[in-house]
């Protein structure tokens, strides 16, 4: 199943909450600047854990999506993504409702409990680079009917 690629806004994908690249920096001395998120999270744990992406380019393909019991939070820092979303019913992808979204460094989503996505591709030859913090759990990965490839 072919879809277009759309470039990531906030309110292009249900189900995630998105702060874009171009936030303002809210302290700024000599050495250093801060950009501080606007985004806030609530885990249904106080486990959490992290850990950095890094993905290169490949086709914008996949053939299974996964979920998670909580929601996790994605910074990106380089590169420009390539990921896919999809809403789940009763343990089923909905295929209709499938999106692959152009992310660029510097945006930062919060992918809401239940919500299925797959890891992320690079678009270009620049790798994407991507701090994600999550709660300690598994991934519930699901095979899709056909699977769905991104047209640029």
């Amino acid at each position: 199943m072919k879809i277009p690629i759309e470039n990531l806004s906030t309110d292009v994908v249900r189900g995630i909450t998105v702060q874009m690249p171009d936030s303002e920096v809210t302290e700024k001395e000599s050495y250093y600047e801060w950009y501080q998120s606007s985004l806030v999270i609530s885990f249904k744990t106080m486990e959490t854990s992290g850990g950095i992406l890094k993905a290169w380019h490949h086709v914008p393909g996949f053939q299974e999506i996964e979920t998670h019991i909580d929601a996790e939070m994605f910074y990106f820092l380089s590169g420009v993504a390539l990921m896919p979303f999809m809403d789940i019913q009763d343990g089923v992808p909905l295929m209709d409702t499938a999106q692959i979204v152009r992310i660029y460094a510097g945006s930062q989503i919060i992918i809401s409990a239940g919500k299925g996505h797959y890891v992320p591709v690079a678009e270009g030859d620049e790798p994407i680079i991507v701090v994600v913090v999550a709660p300690q759990m598994g991934d519930i990965k699901m095979a899709l009917p056909e699977p769905i490839e991104g047209v640029i």
